[in-house]
């Protein structure tokens, strides 16, 4: 089975920020389990950053790997 490349679309996610002791920890306000930290503000927002893409990137690989047969992926736009 091959993995159709598709054009990346933009979401908009929000990243909560909490001051800690060593700096900062993140996550992502609809992904709670996406965590990450920084010493910095920026650091953390950079660093929750690539650990939701990382995570984004990991669950459509996975939604795909046991896939078998004729699938089609279709994009969704959810109005919240």
């Amino acid at each position: 089975m091959s993995i159709m490349k598709t054009k990346k679309i933009m979401n908009t996610y929000t990243a909560i920020l909490q001051k800690t002791r060593g700096g900062y920890t993140a996550w992502v306000e609809e992904m709670p389990n996406v965590i990450s930290e920084g010493k910095t503000k920026s650091q953390a927002e950079a660093n929750v950053r690539d650990a939701l893409e990382l995570m984004l990137e990991t669950n459509r690989m996975m939604a795909l790997k046991d896939a078998i047969g004729d699938i089609e992926r279709v994009p969704m736009l959810v109005q919240q």
